[in-house]
């Protein structure tokens, strides 16, 4: 707590496999909205078919590599504490874990549309709910949700586009920082995807 205000923290949740310049745009404009912004990289995303590639440690490497590009070190962060945690990652463990770490902190929920159309499907959803407020970013292609909205105007770019390119040695750079760039040469990620 800030004097007797309360913190507001936005969480911004993704598999980051990898995180890309539409991700980036995301969290600097989300920035703008909250005192804190927590990057939070997913451990097991058990709600996905297919796992992660890179593992969850390269995903917090990459994650904080990317963050570290937009010099908002004071307001954002990047949390490895659903790579930490065994077995399933659920927002709603998550979440509990973060209101021990920041007590006097409000929290909202930073969702895409496909994900906030998803939301009754996660683990113990309505305990989660009450929990945090939703902010939904909202894709131009998809029917407005139930919760608040905000449009931010960032590249329609999908991490399985960059594995896919990365798979069949095609440049990226219009995609990713060039630390994310040569973080996924220099380990070798995605080029066996095939």
């Amino acid at each position: 707590m800030i004097g007797n205000r309360i913190q507001k923290i936005a969480i911004v949740g993704g598999t980051f496999d990898p995180i890309h310049l539409g991700h980036l745009k995301i969290i600097s404009e989300v920035a703008k909205k909250f005192e804190k912004v927590i990057v939070i990289p997913t451990g097991d995303p058990w709600l996905k078919a297919a796992k992660p590639i890179a593992t969850g440690e390269q995903r917090v490497a990459m994650a904080q590599t990317a963050v570290n590009s937009l010099n908002l070190a004071d307001q954002v962060v990047v949390s490895a504490i659903e790579v930490k945690r065994a077995g399933p990652s659920y927002a709603i463990d998550t979440v509990t874990a973060l209101k021990q770490i920041y007590p006097d902190a409000s929290f909202t929920l930073v969702l895409g549309s496909d994900a906030a159309k998803n939301l009754a499907k996660w683990h113990r959803s309505d305990e989660l709910q009450k929990l945090v407020e939703v902010l939904v970013v909202k894709r131009a292609s998809v029917p407005a949700s139930e919760f608040p909205e905000i449009q931010i105007d960032a590249p329609e770019i999908s991490s399985t586009e960059i594995r896919d390119k990365v798979a069949h040695s095609q440049e990226i750079a219009d995609l990713v920082t060039p630390t994310i760039s040569t973080f996924i040469r220099e380990h070798q990620l995605y080029v066996s995807q095939r």
